[in-house]
């Protein structure tokens, strides 16, 4: 073998082992973003007996109020109109010209 291709091999070997050497040291020990599943085993409910508590939890008026993550729904906009499209096009005719300056500049950045 000559010089250039034992130089060639070294260099080839070091430049994959650099990248495969650089995560040696990772041990997973679960600290990684996500964390780990959670297993308490200090619960001792059944399951038709947490399914009776939430039942009696929705029925308050307080479950109503709460929506998104807590509740696992999220509201729905506009699911009913509240104005005719006659209406919407009478207040667009009746704005005065400083408040399509400002709706305006919504669309142009300004």
């Amino acid at each position: 073998m000559s010089l250039r291709t034992k130089t060639l091999t070294a260099l080839l070997v070091a430049a994959f082992a650099v990248p495969a050497t650089s995560f040696a040291r990772w041990i997973p020990d679960n600290s990684e973003q996500g964390g780990t599943e959670v297993v308490d085993a200090s619960n001792t409910k059944s399951r038709a007996q947490v399914i009776q508590e939430l039942e009696q939890a929705k029925m308050e008026p307080s479950w109503a109020s709460r929506q998104g993550e807590e509740t696992g729904t999220l509201p729905i906009a506009g699911a009913e109109q509240t104005k005719t499209r006659a209406q919407v096009r009478q207040e667009l005719a009746s704005m005065s010209a400083e408040e399509k300056a400002y709706l305006q500049g919504f669309y142009t950045g300004a």
